[in-house]
């Protein structure tokens, strides 16, 4: 951990411009420019919200912004962890050349995706006015458990980078895992609601999306303290697969120069 902290702080300049670069690119040749970052998720909210609330029902309250606090976090996950699949071997003409830490990959995508995720965090306050929804101290617990939530989302991205070299097909397998779940991590409901207890209950708390959403919905639409004993037990399981992960990485980063 001591290597691993002193290398953040030598490459966070790299990891910071990179991510500048990498979004200035994304939108260098499009016509609506930066303003797909805002329609890609509003679009998906306004077709998740109509085809569940109208056609099947749902009752959730506030449900647009219910739906919106979803898909927010999910994308973040999910594009999180399907890029690292693919970091190294993608940069493989930056790491046969110069040696870098190879986690800095994950953390320069990472920043990339937390400045679309601040985007829609604002979209987020905004229709919290727009609905009218009652705002209290509870909403400061967004902070705990956003910190839980990038930790979680770094010690995924960490794993699937180190066995993204050695396995060529986790991509295609990633992808049905994430598919699947997308439709049991309750982004358009509620899970604890939906399946019969007490599943629903154990499902909520040992699916980590499933849970963290259900804390961010909590804390911004309920104005209630999501349980801290939770969010710790999940914050100490990402410390854990972490300092996994980054000693696999250690151990293996030269050979990964021969696998790529």
């Amino acid at each position: 951990m001591k290597r691993f902290v002193k290398e953040m702080k030598q490459y966070w300049g790299f990891a910071v411009y990179s991510a500048k670069c990498d979004l200035k690119a994304e939108v260098a040749n499009s016509f609506l420019n930066w303003l797909w970052w805002i329609l890609e998720p509003m679009s998906s909210m306004i077709i998740y919200a109509v085809v569940f609330s109208v056609l099947m029902s749902s009752r959730e309250d506030y449900y647009p912004v219910f739906i919106f606090i979803g898909i927010t976090f999910w994308e973040f996950f999910n594009r999180c962890t399907m890029s690292s699949i693919s970091l190294i071997r993608g940069n493989a003409h930056i790491i046969t050349k110069v040696y870098m830490p190879k986690y800095i990959l994950l953390v320069e995508r990472m920043l990339v995706l937390a400045f679309k995720l601040l985007i829609n965090l604002g979209l987020i306050a905004i229709m919290l006015l727009i609905f009218r929804v009652k705002i209290g101290i509870n909403i400061l617990m967004i902070i705990p458990t956003l910190v839980v939530f990038f930790t979680f989302c770094f010690a995924a991205g960490l794993l699937m980078m180190h066995y993204g070299v050695y396995i060529s097909d986790l991509q295609k397998a990633m992808a049905i895992v994430l598919n699947l779940g997308f439709y049991i991590t309750g982004i358009f409901y509620s899970v604890q609601d939906k399946f019969p207890q007490p599943y629903g209950y154990i499902l909520q708390r040992a699916n980590p999306m499933a849970h963290l959403i259900f804390c961010f919905r909590k804390c911004l639409l309920k104005n209630e303290m999501p349980s801290l004993i939770m969010l710790s037990v999940w914050f100490v399981i990402s410390i854990i697969i972490i300092i996994y992960s980054l000693n696999k990485i250690y151990k293996n980063e030269n050979d990964y120069v021969k696998m790529i």
